[in-house]
């Protein structure tokens, strides 16, 4: 381990590069796996709701159990899991997209296993790369400026494949039948997945560990209820639950809404998801000059209620294209801006309980972080796969029944906006923060 304290600019970038691959993998998860499941492979959609979440409930055993291994083994072991896990990563994510011409049932079952061992090596290289970033830095500045750079590789990933998805399955299937989509969905994920594995190579390479915490010998049982008496640390999970279910409400259901409520194709999605990624990316740097200005829970109040002016915007505009766009312009640059400090917060909620518990549990502190995220993205899809189904959603139809327009609305307004309000309460409960 160096001595130097300083954090390079390179170690930074080499940082970023992490969630760069994770959101590249994220944003076709996120985006783009519904879409595929119902209009590409052509999955009942029962069966894909019950995949998002089934795969969230598996995962409920991967998170703690890499975060514990991670506590016993030490810090120093995190470059060593990267390194070992970066392929394996990018070999799962392209099995989930490629349609195996199955049964129905066997489409079903291919489906869901692949998707939750992706899931599983999803959460055992990226649950060491959240606490990598305690035991790189012990500043507050340093930590915000080092998940400014996390933001913007998480941004710059999902932009990637905002700007790329739709043209690029069109392009590299050849056509625009379901077909032509498998195919081109294949070629074009398999280039991502090579990209994130050297992504994450870099990560392995470039970060430099200064305070890498003692192993843990302590029960885990012990060590979680540690955990939860730390106030700080359970309300920064439940910030991160709300979060991600407005990210994956965001995401999941925009193709959906770009089709039924603005009367598009599935291109005015990708570019809505394009528009969106780039005013998130845009924001990120905001961050820093708004937390040491206001401090990081009166930035992120501030945030959140400029998020809730978007969505009762959004829900005012209804179909009109140019309310849509202000509405969301305002919506992604609040969340833009607001991104770093979900990852500063929790990170103080982490030095927070090292003294008093002597645990330096962070590798289990961040693997149950990683878990509420992906389970709120887990139900999340359940959820809205469950909206489509009450709405009688029709795969591939260009004619949606009528009904449908208010599940939409209220996948894409109201569930995200409820989970604005539920954030702010757990901020306007942060106490002994600036």
């Amino acid at each position: 381990m160096q001595n130097r304290q300083a954090l390079l600019v390179k170690e930074k970038m080499a940082y970023g590069c992490g969630d760069a691959a994770s959101n590249m993998m994220w944003g076709m998860t996120s985006s783009y796996l519904m879409y595929y499941y119902t209009d590409i492979y052509g999955l009942p959609l029962l069966a894909v709701s019950w995949i998002l979440l089934v795969a969230r409930v598996v995962d409920a055993f991967c998170d703690p159990a890499i975060g514990y291994i991670v506590d016993r083994m030490g810090g120093m072991i995190i470059p060593r899991l990267i390194r070992l896990l970066a392929i394996p990563f990018g070999l799962t994510g392209f099995l989930c997209f490629l349609a195996l011409p199955l049964s129905p049932t066997g489409k079903v079952v291919w489906a869901g296993t692949t998707y939750i061992v992706f899931g599983a090596i999803y959460s055992c290289i990226n649950t060491p790369y959240g606490a990598l970033a305690v035991m790189m830095s012990r500043s507050a500045t340093g930590r915000v400026g080092l998940n400014a750079f996390r933001m913007m590789g998480c941004q710059a990933g999902s932009l990637l494949v905002a700007l790329l998805t739709i043209p690029a399955i069109t392009w590299l299937g050849g056509g625009e039948s379901a077909a032509q989509h498998r195919y081109g969905m294949a070629v074009y994920v398999l280039a991502l997945s090579v990209l994130c594995s050297f992504l994450w190579l870099c990560v392995a390479r470039g970060c430099t560990i200064r305070h890498a915490p003692a192993p843990v010998r302590q029960n885990p049982m012990v060590t979680l209820r540690h955990l939860c008496a730390n106030r700080h640390w359970v309300l920064s999970n439940l910030l991160a639950f709300f979060y991600f279910v407005g990210q994956a409400a965001l995401f999941g259901f925009v193709l959906y809404y770009a089709r039924v409520i603005l009367g598009g194709t599935e291109q005015l999605g990708a570019n809505i998801i394009t528009f969106i990624t780039v005013l998130l990316f845009a924001g990120v740097p905001a961050c820093l000059p708004l937390a040491r200005r206001m401090g990081t829970a009166r930035s992120g109040i501030i945030c959140l209620m400029a998020q809730g002016a978007a969505y009762l915007m959004m829900a005012v505009a209804g179909a009109s294209m140019t309310g849509f766009v202000l509405s969301v312009a305002l919506l992604a640059l609040a969340q833009g801006v607001m991104s770093p400090l979900y990852y500063t917060l929790l990170a103080e909620a982490v030095d927070d309980g090292d003294p008093r518990t002597s645990t330096g549990a962070a590798g289990l502190a961040y693997s149950i972080n990683t878990w509420v995220t992906k389970l709120a993205m887990g139900l999340t899809g359940f959820v809205l796969a469950q909206f489509l189904s009450q709405g009688h959603y029709i795969e591939g139809g260009l004619a949606q029944p009528p009904e449908l327009s208010a599940w939409i609305m209220a996948g894409f307004v109201w569930l995200p906006l409820g989970a604005v309000c539920m954030q702010a309460l757990c901020l306007l409960a942060w106490r002994g923060r600036a």
